[in-house]
């Protein structure tokens, strides 16, 4: 692998380490103004940042001939777009990196596997094609690979016709060619990893890993009725569309949840509508409902949705977007690094989902794993 350089790279535009430097101290100065506590120490972070910056390549700056990648790409993303488009896709990893592979799955799970493999395999990077499932399973093989005496590779996300909430929390930009320059020269971070530990819907305990947010109740519906659906069309209209259906059929149930958190052990029991616990910002297709928090500081930002009446979830509903849930009258936010929540009274299984995934049900219990996994990303 290649060794870490004392500074990070240029972005395309830069001449000298000069401007590198100063660009580099004013994204730093710009993410740490919207994301950082007040109460916590930067300069630690900051030096970390630096100091886990790939050197840039040799020549062109806009191609990595320093690292090798691999990148996972799920041909059926898109609706079958991305296995149609193979051919510019490897044209534009070739015109990001020297040293690459592109492994293509063959079904459910086969990223997670691939992933695990290329953990030993000597690559600097391991990329995930596609979009927010095929980025949580290659993000479980990058945590649960059993490779010894290996440093994990640094994952990345490279969107190619498809959507992603990972895409937005990361900041890395939804255009292919500039996505790939991110990975090949953007600022690296040692990133908190979420770990939910679940029922199947055979009744057997399962434990996965997940970056972004994990949602269970009316929201764990939302999800499946898009999965279940078309992948054809993209972004937030598939998620408002199973939003407005679930709103008129979910019946909510009895929940207790308790956390642990910074300012102590919480709980609450109520008919629960649903609950984010967000290590990200973006789930849904766009919901911000993880606005302030932040993907280094060790917790969850667990947002609550009490049961209301139809018409008022109906007017609260914009505020999924905008990032003031947790403002309305029905709902509360807490910030906890261990959460559980079980189901106080028989009924339908309440679903979970974790990055979009549904193969969950309460009872639900969740841990923040810190910095455990290198993110490569558009970091402002």
């Amino acid at each position: 692998s290649a060794e870490p350089a004392k500074a990070p790279p240029p972005p395309l535009t830069a001449e000298g380490p000069a401007i590198v430097s100063g660009l580099l101290r004013f994204r730093l100065t710009c993410w740490r103004d919207k994301h950082w506590p007040k109460d916590r120490d930067f300069h630690g972070l900051e030096q970390r940042m630096v100091n886990e910056g790939q050197e840039s390549p040799e020549g062109d700056s806009a191609r990595n001939r320093v690292e090798k990648i691999c990148l996972i790409a799920n041909p059926q993303a898109a609706g079958g777009r991305v296995g149609k488009r193979l051919d510019e896709l490897r044209g534009l990893i070739d015109q990001a990196f020297e040293n690459w592979e592109l492994r293509l799955t063959e079904g459910p799970g086969h990223a997670t596997a691939l992933a695990s493999a290329a953990v030993g395999e000597g690559f600097d990077l391991v990329a995930a094609v596609g979009g927010d499932g095929t980025c949580h399973e290659v993000v479980n093989g990058l945590i649960s690979s059993d490779a010894q005496d290996v440093t994990n590779p640094i994952f990345a996300v490279v969107p190619f016709g498809t959507g992603s909430d990972l895409v937005r929390s990361l900041e890395t930009p939804t255009d292919t060619a500039q996505a790939l320059a991110i990975a090949s020269t953007g600022v690296t971070m040692s990133t908190d990893v979420g770990v939910a530990q679940y029922n199947t819907p055979d009744g057997s305990t399962a434990q996965r890993y997940f970056i972004n947010v994990c949602g269970f109740g009316a929201n764990g519906d939302v999800a499946n009725r898009v999965n279940l659906g078309s992948k054809r069309v993209g972004g937030s209209v598939p998620y408002v569309k199973a939003t407005l259906r679930t709103l008129a059929d979910y019946s909510a149930q009895r929940v207790r949840l308790t956390w642990k958190g910074p300012e102590g052990d919480g709980a609450w029991e109520g008919n629960l509508l649903s609950a984010f616990a967000a290590n990200g910002f973006y789930c849904g297709g766009g919901m911000l409902v993880g606005k302030g928090a932040s993907m280094q500081d060790g917790m969850f930002a667990l947002t609550v949705i009490e049961d209301d009446n139809i018409l008022r979830l109906l007017l609260n509903l914009p505020r999924l977007f905008t990032g003031t849930i947790h403002k309305a009258s029905s709902a509360f936010r807490v910030t906890a690094s261990h959460v559980r929540a079980e189901a106080l009274e028989d009924g339908p299984p309440i679903l979970v989902e974790l990055d979009g995934e549904v193969d969950a049900a309460l009872p639900l219990e969740l841990r923040i794993l810190p910095e455990a996994l290198r993110v490569r990303g558009g970091w402002r």
